[in-house]
């Protein structure tokens, strides 16, 4: 973690301590140090303006902190609510989620977005094809005891596909699916915004008019990482019968191929139910219609609303009461029909003279939970510039809040507004929300002085703890108790609003990383973070008198000796590109490899049986650089090696022990170590070792 005191505490004298100390760093020909040398004239001269520069920085309030942060291209994070995907345990039969209906995981709480269903549909089948051979992988489903599947088989190719079977599916709907992938050992962590170019599918849904295309929202790379699957657009699925198994059917077909390693599907999960880590106290719904609505929500079952309709475009609202049976005429709506969490209102302007005009949002409803119905008063509006008032919950959703503002109409009668953050215009109330303290700051009162503040939408959330772990236990709240979920993925996304001293962390830590590459190191660093490629080594080479850089690369695969194939290449020149000096030429290049012999005579000592295997294992462990630590044009010790194979127990003596190259133009003797080219690598040869126990003979 970096030192975040401020960094006008340093001293003049603190901070050139602190540069000289690295100048042997950065260059071992600048050896004098002393103040009559102009290259300390200059540095002397840079700290003092760093150090004049940093003290006004330290000195501005935090308004002029964010402009000159933003001047550098940093901005804080905003927050961010965790994402889950749900599916049903030990649960089959159908179920309807209203929206925002809540699901518990110890005392977090997520929510889903819009009304869903859950176990109404399943999947009972995945299959793959290679060259016209089906690959079952109905193992897929088994989430006791999973295998994994080659379902593009080992060598994959344009045409092959899979094909989940389904025993039913939904028409005009988002479907949720997430794969889970056998890891690749040192493949980079895919970045979401760039591209796969290893393999593309297209999407199919089967229907009476045979495959139609479907759009799909890939997540996993073409099944090289673990991710989700959205499809979208499925119209008139028909049951397809060409399988083991019969079913409504989604197929994704290889389009486009160049995989460096064909990918393994562990498991598969389908129709899952999507849900966002937030609380909500209360909240708005808002109906076109104007004459009877239906209202479902999980807060209804504490029984607390309130109906505003709008008479007029342009108007603001009035409230209505429910119909007390006496009155003839007045603001009145009748409940038509209300269960545990829905409820029917019902508006009529004939017979109560009042009623909502047929506009956009004609009605809305707002609804509180029990806690939220005693807090949700907020004040009087008194019209003080800054003017804060508290809020009954911290770290809130921006985009889920929204107050009501009552104010006295020319009849004498209250009016309504809801009034969301940073409105602007003639007459608005202007405020901004403090999210993460709770608070609202009034900025202009605008016609709303001695207006009257409460609640309409308010929902929080807990940052990064909704990111939890796979496979936890989620309960339903409300009518829907008795059931439980799962989800087959970890949460994310989830983030509270970030800090200004987070970010100007983050902008000291982004300072200090490279953006272009200069050394050898950077050019390393960056290789290991280029989306999804499988780097297992990388060395940089540079050459100052041509200006150019090697860059030696050995991908992982299951290949004993694999090259960089031109997908690597375009991939690295593309990356590299922005990335590079002006003057610098950059060239890519895959490894090179030298078989070493060893020839020997050892005595081993008796009643040893395994011996042989003990020492082929020290051997290959120095030896084989493609999957042991040596890096390229490690120098290989000789004496290392005989220390570690005189160590073992079963050995007695080695006598005239050698190592040598195969090809001595990739790899030189020097004494009795090998020193291979900067661009090799070394793999166990040929061993000639005389092998003795106890008695002369050849093992």
């Amino acid at each position: 973690m970096l030192d975040m005191r401020k960094q006008a505490d340093k001293t003049f004298e603190e901070w050139m301590e602190e540069a000289l100390q690295k100048i042997p760093m950065y260059s071992s020909e600048w050896t004098n140090f002393n103040p009559s040398d102009p290259g300390i004239t200059i540095l002397e001269s840079f700290t003092a303006f760093h150090v004049l520069q940093q003290s006004r920085m330290d000195e501005t309030n935090p308004d002029v902190q964010k402009k000159l942060l933003k001047l550098a291209g940093i901005t804080q994070y905003p927050g961010k609510c965790a994402r889950v995907l749900l599916e049903p345990k030990d649960h089959k039969e159908p179920v309807v989620f209203p929206a925002d209906q809540q699901f518990c995981v110890g005392d977090t709480v997520f929510e889903t977005q819009k009304p869903g269903k859950a176990g109404d549909c399943h999947l009972i089948g995945v299959f793959g094809t290679d060259a016209g051979e089906i690959l079952d992988g109905e193992v897929l489903l088994d989430r006791e005891a999973p295998l994994s599947v080659r379902i593009f088989g080992k060598k994959p190719k344009a045409g092959n596909g899979v094909y989940f079977i389904m025993d039913s599916l939904p028409e005009d709907t988002e479907l949720h699916f997430y794969v889970h992938i056998v890891k690749v050992p040192y493949r980079n962590d895919f970045v979401e915004s760039v591209n796969n170019r290893f393999a593309s599918l297209s999407w199919q849904c089967y229907t009476k008019d045979g495959f139609k295309d479907i759009r799909c929202r890939d997540r996993t790379g073409a099944f090289l990482t673990d991710g989700e699957l959205v499809f979208a657009g499925i119209r008139e699925p028909a049951v397809y019968t060409e399988l083991p198994r019969k079913g409504y059917c989604i197929r994704g077909i290889l389009r486009q191929v160049d995989y460096d390693i064909a990918p393994e599907i562990l498991t598969v999960h389908g129709f899952l139910l999507e849900a966002y880590q937030r609380e909500t106290s209360c909240t708005v719904k808002s109906f076109k219609k104007n004459r009877e609505i239906e209202i479902n929500c999980n807060l209804l079952e504490d029984g607390y609303f309130r109906v505003f309709c709008r008479e007029g475009e342009g108007r603001s609202y009035r409230r209505y009461e429910q119909y007390d049976g006496i009155r003839k005429e007045g603001r009145y709506y009748e409940v038509v029909k209300q269960d545990e969490n829905q409820v029917t209102l019902r508006f009529d302007k004939l017979r109560f003279r009042y009623g909502p005009h047929r506009v956009k949002d004609a009605v809305r409803v707002v609804i509180y939970n029990e806690e939220m119905m005693q807090r949700y008063d907020l004040g009087t509006v008194y019209g003080y510039d800054m003017q804060e008032i508290e809020l009954p919950a911290e770290q809130i959703i921006p985009e889920h809040f929204c107050l009501l503002a009552r104010r006295q109409s020319e009849d004498g009668d209250f009016c309504y507004d809801f009034v969301k953050p940073n409105r602007t215009g003639e007459g608005e109330l202007r405020y901004e929300l403090l999210e993460s303290e709770g608070k609202i700051r009034i900025i202009d009162a605008g016609d709303y002085i001695e207006a009257r503040l409460f609640l309409a939408n308010l929902s929080a959330y807990q940052g990064e703890k909704g990111n939890v772990r796979e496979n936890s236990r989620f309960t339903a709240k409300g009518a829907f108790g008795e059931l439980t979920f799962s989800n087959p993925a970890p949460g994310g996304g989830g983030r509270l609003k970030e800090s200004l001293e987070m970010a100007a962390r983050r902008f000291y830590e982004e300072m200090k990383g490279p953006k272009t590459a200069v050394c050898a190191g950077d050019y390393e660093d960056m290789v290991r973070k280029i989306s999804g490629l499988c780097i297992q080594k990388v060395r940089a080479v540079m050459d100052y008198e041509k200006n150019e850089v090697m860059v030696v690369i050995k991908p992982w695969s299951e290949k004993p000796f694999p090259r960089l194939t031109p997908l690597y290449k375009t991939m690295l020149e593309k990356y590299f590109e922005p990335r590079r000096l002006l003057t610098t030429r950059i060239r890519f290049a895959g490894p090179r490899y030298v078989g070493i012999d060893v020839r020997g005579v050892i005595y081993v000592k008796r009643h040893y049986e395994r011996y042989m295997d003990e020492i082929e294992s020290v051997l290959r462990r120095h030896l084989d650089y493609r999957s042991g630590e040596q890096n390229f044009g490690a120098v290989l010790r000789f004496e290392a090696l005989f220390y570690d194979l005189e160590r073992l127990d079963c050995i007695a003596s080695i006598q005239n022990l050698v190592i040598f190259p195969q090809n001595q133009k990739l790899a030189s003797v020097e004494g009795m170590d090998i020193y291979p080219d900067r661009d090799c690598l070394c793999y166990p040869g040929n061993f000639y070792l005389d092998v003795h126990a106890g008695q002369p003979g050849v093992y």
